[in-house]
């Protein structure tokens, strides 16, 4: 994938990740899933285990924007190094040439 896209791709995650309704909806689902475990009879292994399962469906989807928002930071820090090491390059080129 293009570092650009990455960064792009990074961004948006960063974006929901920081939003109040994302956050606030997220809290609410684990919330009624933790609940509706605590309440289920320890006799449905079914049940319970299908709330344990979307609990960390919802844990797996955190981690994966929070993946993806890391993926566009550390993007951005390559671009500034690359970027770094091309005015690195010019400036010594000019040096080489006698222009500085």
């Amino acid at each position: 994938m293009e570092i650009e896209q990455r960064i792009y791709n990074g961004d948006r995650a960063r974006e929901v990740l920081e939003n109040e309704a994302f956050i606030a909806s997220m809290a609410d689902i684990r919330q009624e899933i933790i609940e509706q475990w605590e309440q289920s009879p320890a006799r449905d292994c079914e049940g319970r285990e299908k709330l344990w399962n979307l609990l960390k469906l919802q844990e797996k989807l955190a981690a994966a924007l929070k993946t993806r928002m890391e993926t566009g930071t550390l993007a951005k820090a390559e671009l500034r190094h690359k970027q770094t090491l091309a005015q690195r390059a010019r400036q010594t080129a000019r040096e080489l040439a006698g222009l500085d």
